[in-house]
């Protein structure tokens, strides 16, 4: 098989030192999986054409399994999503449709186990006008109804608007407890308005309003456990693997500027390489680097159940995210106009890096929660 520039060239040097569990099938796992997505991907590609993708990948998948092991293969398989595109983060995995297989429960469960398989996709509906970080402060609610829950409420800034089957809605019961409940997307009382975002664009997002929408029992995550829980354990899983893409698409991009640099000085375009320039390169690689270690690292204590998992995936995603954003606005004047170029891979890596700034919580709140989470020990 032909080298693959994201596992060969940046989880491959890892693997001995990192993660001695990480062993050659693995590796061999991650090279087909790769090989079978440049084959198939072709930039750029919007939401019917990414959900295409997603189900025709869905064989391919590299083998996660359980523990350690598992949670280290798929971070490493959404780093080899964000090397080759950021809007390939939904390629691989169960995505936000883990809350169903984890708490899920009778028809539920059977129904949406076969279908996540399958490569259909499940959303999160969470965040409110108020910002996404408070869930205490939300206001959809479910109220008792025959044979189940009645929902009714708005969410916004949901992503995978229109790709997605259904959506895991966080809401308050009648006694103000947050719950989790399973909303099929195309169901009676749902409707959906996309919104342009800027970055980020490859997926669709917008509102998602919910009017007197039937919820069955079976199809209330945790039982008695409510949401709140379910929340914090799948965010926690769920952020490093977001800082996992987010480095993958930079350490895509400082290998397309390190090719460009090496062709133009084969060529004498550029007959001598600046020395700022080499500075550059070698110190991106060494953030990208130690913080795709961080986020693989924390992946691996969530698999764990450690007690350090919840605060570790606050601040790893945060700063991987950053490191990452950081990293390309510094990699992309080394190519020079080109790199700014609207067609260009390194724009719109630039671009989604600078939305994904803003999903899932603001940085500063994530980070001010981990440190209040530190002094409180």
């Amino acid at each position: 098989m032909s080298p693959t520039p994201a596992t060969d060239g940046w989880i491959a040097p890892l693997r001995a030192a990192a993660w001695p569990d990480l062993t050659a099938t693995h590796i061999d796992a991650l090279r087909r999986f790769e090989a079978a997505l440049t084959e198939r991907f072709t930039a750029p590609a919007k939401g019917k054409q990414l959900l295409a993708l997603r189900r025709s990948l869905a064989p391919q998948r590299p083998p996660v399994g359980n523990g350690p092991i598992g949670a280290t293969v798929a971070a490493l398989a959404q780093f080899v999503c964000g090397f080759h595109d950021l809007d390939l983060r939904d390629t691989v995995g169960a995505g936000h449709g883990r809350m169903i297989l984890r708490h899920g429960s009778g028809a539920a469960l059977d129904r949406w186990a076969v279908r996540l398989a399958r490569g259909e996709l499940v959303g999160v509906a969470a965040t409110e006008r108020h910002g996404g970080s408070r869930l205490q402060e939300i206001t959809a609610r479910i109220t008792p109804a025959p044979g189940g829950w009645s929902l009714n409420g708005e969410k916004c800034w949901v992503s995978r608007l229109c790709e997605a089957a259904a959506f895991v809605v966080f809401c308050k019961d009648p006694d103000d407890r947050i719950q989790a409940v399973i909303v099929e997307a195309a169901g009676p009382g749902v409707s959906r308005a996309p919104e342009t975002p800027s970055g980020l664009g490859g997926w669709t997002w917008g509102t998602l309003a919910f009017q007197d929408v039937h919820v069955s029992e079976p199809y209330r995550l945790g039982g008695e456990q409510g949401g709140a829980g379910i929340f914090r354990e799948h965010f926690a899983s769920f952020r490093p693997l977001v800082a996992a893409t987010a480095l993958g698409t930079a350490a895509g991009v400082h290998t397309t500027v390190t090719g460009t640099l090496r062709a133009r000085h084969q060529i004498q375009l550029l007959p001598r390489l600046r020395d700022t320039t080499l500075v550059t390169l070698g110190r991106t690689a060494a953030d990208l680097n130690s913080a795709f270690l961080s986020a693989v690292t924390s992946a691996r204590l969530t698999a764990q159940d450690s007690p350090q998992a919840d605060v570790w995936a606050r601040s790893v995603k945060a700063h991987g995210v950053q490191t990452a954003h950081r990293a390309v606005e510094d990699l992309a004047p080394l190519v020079g106009a080109s790199g700014f170029r609207a067609d260009s891979p390194i724009a719109k890596a630039r671009q989604d890096l600078g939305g994904l700034l803003y999903a899932d919580g603001l940085h500063d709140s994530l980070l001010r929660s981990a440190g209040r989470t530190l002094m409180k020990r």
